[in-house]
């Protein structure tokens, strides 16, 4: 990136003014960016300035957003106009006080009869607004909220009352569809304060009543929402110890006197931390500790000091020795094998972050605040990059998958060769067709799979329900578990027919299953699938991506035939019946349909 864009993206980030903020985007839209999205902004209340920040959020990412905006309070026709124009991402944010003229003003004269209508009104108006677009991708579905702090204190407010009426309607409304989230417009007030987020001239004059910070507050939290506008998937949080777990130096203070009492300061912020640490992993993100100290020490904390909310058993891989952290940050990928671009690290010494900044600038990095209090605000904002995006129940504390991955790979050293190796381990593949159950963790892991991705198509839940639902799409997932315990749902093959052939649309499989020969044994099932169907012959297509040349000839070694090769990558094509995947005699298979 040259010097001009490098300022141009610090003062994206740290614009003053509104022309500022437009000449930054505009400056930074001018280069060559590869990843470009269209969006489309519907509202009841004038939004024009809300793309911009939309923008800035997406050039943060290395994202191009288009934005397309709707008409006045109109979100049918907005979702038409969308689709029409391939808009495959929108925002809906409709205004509690446009429901009628002056509506929250008059809540308290206003009969339960005019209520119920008018909440019956908005129920239709964004049910059948949601029904047109459930082929979308995504939809923001901003709640309605108050243009003032509550006034009546005892709780009874009314408009309260029936904001929360209205808002209850909308997540009912919302929960029909899997491709709707919503966004707590009430939280984002909260956050920022009323008097920063209104501006009662514009909305009087213009009916545009939101400032700046609103629209910066809210354009953040879709980017957080949709992680970066789908351009990264944080998986692990690497963590230095002294003055990070804790307060001071275990090498130096020794057990007994490094901070943790969680009742005395400063130790009762790193114990506060360490809570929020450990319900990160609980909720699936890998934590993994990278400091210069020596491990038995280390080791002596996590075992034996009575407040230490981290324990080993919470630990997916240790660097603990002097080597220096970007190194040890590389092995830590490699072992985990996972990109540097899932990880974020946090450390309190200046000098290694910026060592790290500068020869890992993939890896997400954060420096403990020197002044202490802050560091529960540093680290919300950590949290949010790993759960932001939604947590799947299947997604959830993946660490001892991981162990168990590290004892296979311990116990591989014990047989002369891998066959004898993969047989010990009693392997079996669960294979199910269409399981919607799962439909939330099969289009998580399209997001987060990136080395074994043979196309790299990332996949929305509506998309994989609408393939579910559509009778010439086929989508099968499949479990894997062996003597060391059960990894979850780990791959997905989504198979299109069309004409005479059935086509994969992608393949993709976690990293922790790679090299077990699962990739091989599934085809069998789909296979004969096919064939019942009428189907003659199979197509595949690999597109190279930065991630995936593990599987650069992935086709090949199952047996098909490059019938094209381009640029970007190859197709591939087999007669059905010519087909006979590698044996893989030491899986146990299942398919259920």
């Amino acid at each position: 990136m040259s010097t001009q864009d490098n300022n141009a993206i610090k003062l994206l980030e740290n614009a003053s003014s509104l022309s500022e903020l437009m000449r930054a985007v505009d400056a930074l839209e001018k280069n060559d960016i590869s990843r470009e999205l269209n969006w489309g902004i519907s509202s009841s209340v004038t939004v024009s300035q809300f793309g911009l920040y939309l923008r800035k959020y997406g050039l943060l990412s290395n994202t191009k957003i288009n934005v397309l905006y709707g008409n006045y309070d109109d979100p049918l026709g907005d979702i038409d106009l969308f689709l029409k124009n391939k808009v495959d991402h929108a925002i809906l944010l409709p205004f509690f006080d446009n429901l009628m003229p002056s509506f929250e003003a008059q809540l308290v004269c206003i009969s339960e009869d005019l209520i119920a209508s008018k909440e019956a009104e908005l129920r239709s108006r964004y049910r059948l607004a949601l029904q047109k677009g459930e082929s979308m991708k995504e939809i923001f579905l901003g709640t309605l909220h108050s243009m003032s702090p509550l006034i009546d204190f005892s709780g009874n407010d009314v408009s309260r009352v029936i904001l929360n009426r209205f808002n209850l309607a909308l997540r009912e409304e919302s929960r029909q569809f899997p491709n709707v989230r919503i966004i707590d417009a009430e939280d984002i007030l909260g956050f920022i304060g009323y008097q920063r987020a209104f501006d009662s001239r514009f909305y009087f004059r213009s009916k545009a009543p939101y400032t700046s910070a609103f629209f910066d507050e809210l354009a953040k939290r879709i980017s957080l929402a949709t992680r970066g506008f789908g351009s990264h998937f944080y998986k692990a949080l690497i963590l230095d110890c002294d003055n990070t777990l804790w307060g001071g130096v275990i090498g130096e203070d020794l057990l007994s006197g490094i901070g943790l009492d969680k009742h005395d300061y400063p130790g009762n912020i790193f114990w506060k931390i360490q809570n929020e640490i450990l319900a990160l992993e609980k909720s699936g993100v890998l934590l993994c500790l990278c400091s210069k100290n020596n491990l038995a020490d280390v080791n002596e904390v996590l075992e034996k000091h009575p407040s230490m909310v981290i324990r080993e058993d919470h630990i997916a891989v240790k660097k603990v020795n002097w080597e220096d952290k970007a190194s040890n940050i590389r092995s830590l990928a490699q072992e985990l094998n996972i990109g540097l671009d899932s990880m974020v690290f946090l450390d309190d010494s200046s000098f290694e972050c910026e060592a790290v900044r500068q020869q890992l600038p993939m890896v997400k990095t954060f420096q403990v605040p020197k002044n202490l209090p802050d560091y529960p605000g540093l680290f919300s904002e950590i949290k949010k990059l790993f759960l932001a995006g939604g947590v799947t129940e299947e997604s959830k504390s993946k660490t001892q998958q991981y162990r168990q991955r590290s004892e296979a790979e311990a116990l591989k050293a014990q047989f002369e060769n891998q066959d004898e190796y993969l047989a010990s381990l009693g392997l079996k593949v669960e294979l199910s067709l269409n399981l919607r159950s799962s439909i939330s963790r099969i289009s998580e892991l399209s997001m987060k799979s990136n080395q074994f991705n043979l196309t790299t198509t990332r996949y929305s839940e509506a998309e994989i329900l609408s393939m579910m639902d559509h009778d010439n799409f086929a989508v099968y997932s499949l479990v894997v578990s062996d003597k060391f315990g059960n990894a979850g749902l780990t791959g997905v093959v989504i198979v299109k027919y069309e004409g005479d052939k059935a086509v994969v649309d992608n393949f993709y499989m976690s990293c922790r299953v790679i090299g077990r020969g699962v990739e091989m044994v599934i085809w069998h099932q789909i296979i004969a699938n096919a064939i019942n169907r009428g189907y003659t012959q199979l197509y595949a297509k690999y597109l190279n991506s930065d991630k995936n040349s593990l599987v650069n000839d992935f086709y090949d070694r199952l047996g098909l035939s490059v019938v094209d090769q381009f640029d970007t990558g190859r197709e591939y094509s087999i007669s059905l019946t010519d087909f006979s995947p590698p044996p893989t005699s030491w899986i146990t298979t299942k398919y259920v349909e």
